[in-house]
Formats: structure tokens, sequence, C-alpha cells
């Protein structure tokens, strides 16, 4: 044996024993998943609701046909088995939000510029319409504080501010050019925050809630931030960029950057959700089929849970650490997923 095919074994050896190394080195897996749910509609978002114990889920009929009669799912916590469905007839549901004081569901009917607000007792709904012909909104979010609603719109650039208890759009906070995407409230400090895709500076937009005013904007200098989770505790902000593949966080008293966490290449984190009581973010990681789990304290990836479709949105039972997740189904190129169209039920083990 020559000296040169010593060495290339030795290596060969050597990368074996590091491979093990780090295999015997993981951590066992602290998450299962307990449940898959397949739905007769293209999934989009989902929220959880501690109350009933039930998961809502929107998203149209295939084909986004505007002549047929949609519906929200509601699923069982437990074993997610279709306990009921909600009509909403011809307007395409995409974006959902819960209103967990009032018991009422907000769904974003993104085509029609409307959003239903809906009364989970009685399935009463109130169709309320945009104030602007060409929006084009996306997320929805809740301040149960104040019973206010908001809508990001990123056809007309601004934030629809809903009064809950009227079920009527109140007013708009705007900035000229933005292409707001993302969106969230911290009702304790006053704040909404929007991402903005329309530069690559990757601008958050903080409006103070009280007055409608945007007061400033942090930079992530990522392209397009999409979606934002918080730490209201810590007072940071948890911003999914799926161009650039990192979760970043941000100082919320400052607007500084603390850290990026770069989750791989292609992976295309969305949806995401904090756990307050176990200091942990989830996210959903698109083009890799997957849902990371970071630790917020050390911003490392401790796990990775292949959804075997496209993870979309997060929802979080504060209570057990439950996470439910929506998986979408591939576009009209894309390979088809075994999981797509699906809502998954994950389990924390440790908690």
């Amino acid at each position: 044996m020559n000296k040169r095919t010593s060495l290339f074994l030795c290596a060969c050896a050597l990368q074996g024993v590091i491979a093990f190394g780090q295999e015997q080195d993981m951590p066992d897996m602290n998450y299962e998943i307990a449940h898959t749910q397949k739905l007769p509609n293209e999934v989009y978002q989902l929220v959880y609701n501690p109350t009933n114990h039930k998961v809502y889920v929107a998203g149209p009929k295939k084909g986004f046909n505007r002549e047929a009669e949609n519906f929200i799912y509601e699923l069982d916590g437990g074993d997610l088995r279709i306990t009921d469905s909600i009509s909403v007839g011809k307007n395409l549901p995409f974006g959902i939000a819960l209103n967990n004081k009032t018991q009422t569901l907000y769904v974003g009917h993104s085509l029609q510029n409307a959003i239903s607000a809906i009364d989970i007792q009685s399935k009463k709904q109130t169709l309320i319409p945009g104030a602007h012909a060409k929006s084009k909104i996306r997320e929805l979010v809740v301040d149960e504080s104040t019973n206010k609603i908001y809508v990001s719109d990123h056809g007309n650039p601004s934030i629809w501010q809903v009064d809950g208890n009227t079920n009527t759009h109140e007013k708009s906070l705007s900035h000229d050019k933005a292409y707001l995407l993302g969106l969230n409230v911290d009702s304790q400090r006053q704040k909404v925050y929007g991402t903005d895709g329309q530069d690559m500076k990757g601008n958050i937009l903080v409006f103070n809630s009280a007055t409608g005013e945007m007061e400033k904007s942090f930079q992530t200098w990522s392209y397009c931030p999409m979606n934002i989770a918080l730490d209201l505790k810590a007072n940071r902000l948890f911003v999914s960029q799926s161009n650039d593949n990192n979760i970043t966080v941000v100082d919320g008293n400052t607007g500084n950057i603390v850290d990026k966490v770069y989750l791989g290449y292609d992976t295309s984190p969305i949806g995401l959700a904090y756990d307050a009581a176990n200091e942990l973010i989830y996210t959903a990681n698109r083009s890799k089929q997957e849902v990371a789990i970071i630790d917020a304290k050390t911003y490392k990836v401790i796990e990775r849970i292949p959804t075997e479709g496209l993870p979309n949105t997060i929802s979080l039972d504060q209570k057990t650490g439950t996470i439910y997740v929506t998986n979408k189904e591939a576009g009209r190129n894309g390979e088809p997923v075994e999981n797509g169209n699906t809502v998954m039920k994950i389990n924390y083990k440790r908690g």
C-alpha cells in the first residue's frame, strides 16, 4: 500500500469516526408528530383556540374557484379529527386570527378585499370590506386588550385597524411605498409591527397603536422580511427571512440586530411562533419541508422535524407547548409532497 492510499484510507476512517461521533452526540428527539389530518381544500393558515381546544383552518377550495362554497374547518385539538365546518360562502379564506376573549374568528379574504368576523358559538358572520379598491391583504392579528384587529395590506401600503366591538374598519396605519407583509402587535407597549418587503433594508415599521402614527423603522438587512413573533417579556422581535434563510432577532427597545440564526441553504422560513414558557422559537421552513426549533437563549437550532409537506403557519398551545402546523401542497410546477394540504399536531415531549 503506498503512502497516498494510506492517507486516503485514514482520512475516510477519520470522517467516519467524526460522523458517528456527531450522530452519537445528538440529543434524543424531544418532539413527536402525534397526528396528521388531510383536508379537502388548499390549506393556508390556522389558529389554535385554548378555550374549546379546537383548531380552525383557513384555505380556499382547490383551484381558487370564486363560484364555489368555501369553509373554515374546525378540528379537534386532541386527535385532529374534523368536528365542524363553517361556510364563508364564495369568500375565499386565506388568513385567520382569533380573539380568545370574545371567541371571535377573523378570516382574511384576499381576493374579495375583505375580512369576516365569525362568532364561534353562534356562527354569526359579519363581512368587513376594505377601505381601498386595490388592497391585497395577508396577515391578521388581534389586540385582545383593546379588541382591535390589524390586517397587513401590501396592495395599498397600510395596516387596517378594525374595531372588534362594531366589526367595522376604523382607519389605516399607512406608509407610502411600503410592501407590508408580516404583522404583530404588542398591546402592553402600544406597538404594531409590520414587515416591509420593499427594499434591501428589510424594514420593520413600528406604529403607535393609540395614535396610528408611524414612530420609527428597524432595519434587518435581509430582503423581504416575512412574519414576526414577539418575546413580550424581553421585548425581542423574531423575524422570518424566507429569502435569506434566517431568523433575525431584533431588540425592540433599540431596533438593533441581536443575532441572525441561519437555518441552512434553501430553507425559506415563513411562519414562526415563540414559546415563552420554554424559551423556544418554532419556524416553518417551507423549502426544506421541516419545522426547526431554536433555543431562544443561545440562538442555536436544537431540532428539526421533517413534515413531508410545505409548512406555512404555526400556532402554539401555550399551556402544553404543543404546536399545530399547516402544510401546503406544491404549486402547479412543483413536485408533489406526501403531506400537502394537511394539519400536523407536534407534541413537545419535555414539557
